[in-house]
């Protein structure tokens, strides 16, 4: 081996230990240390960092208006149907309405006239069934009040009737039995007062009875 080969040899080593030899106390490049925590270990989860603290979050601020309502909900639902048309039933109850206050008029001219007509009409049917006629007749001190309810009577139920007969009209629903219903009632309201007027003479009732 030469002398350079020796001295080479011999540069390689020193390298190599100045490398791997640690650094002193006096070199000023010392590993800070890490603080140790104290506190025992908790069983689930972890601590908090230093210094954290939990805030609650912030209520909303409720308003004094009230909720919106979309406007799909709050606008009505349109509807295209329509009432049905009923022409015929139409012109046969406004002509069984018409025919109703000519019956009002004649039922109420009858109620009005039914005390100075009653002693006559009932000495002609006596004449035609053979009996012995009735010689007079007396209205009682309550026929005027029982003829003026009893028209009163006629008019209330032509009005109900008609007033009845366009709402079920304007509906598109049948309304032509109402007039004659309204008319049957009517009838029977004739009936009752006649009677009652009848009735006003006891004589005049006793002569009409066997």
């Amino acid at each position: 081996m030469s002398q350079d080969e020796v001295a080479r040899n011999s540069a390689d080593a020193g390298a190599g230990d100045g490398g791997a030899r640690a650094p002193g106390p006096g070199s000023g490049t010392a590993e800070p240390t890490a603080s140790r925590d104290e506190r025992p270990r908790p069983q689930y989860g972890e601590y908090a960092p230093e210094g954290w603290t939990w805030q609650p979050p912030a209520a909303p601020q409720q308003s004094d208006e009230p909720p919106a309502v979309p406007a799909a909900a709050s606008a009505p639902i349109a509807t295209d149907a329509t009432p049905a048309r009923r022409p015929v039933d139409r012109v046969w109850t406004i002509a069984l309405l018409a025919l109703g206050v000519a019956g009002v008029i004649y039922n109420s001219a009858s109620l009005a006239l039914l005390p100075q007509n009653l002693l006559e009409s009932m000495q002609l049917s006596a004449a035609m069934l053979g009996l012995d006629p009735a010689t007079s007749f007396t209205p009682g001190p309550a026929v005027p009040t029982i003829i003026a309810i009893g028209i009163a009577v006629q008019v209330l139920l032509w009005l109900g009737a008609a007033r009845w007969s366009i709402v079920r009209m304007r509906a598109g629903r049948l309304a032509w039995w109402i007039p004659l219903v309204a008319g049957a009632v009517a009838f029977v309201a004739v009936v009752i007062t006649s009677s009652l007027i009848i009735a006003s003479d006891p004589d005049f009732l006793s002569s009409l009875t066997p």
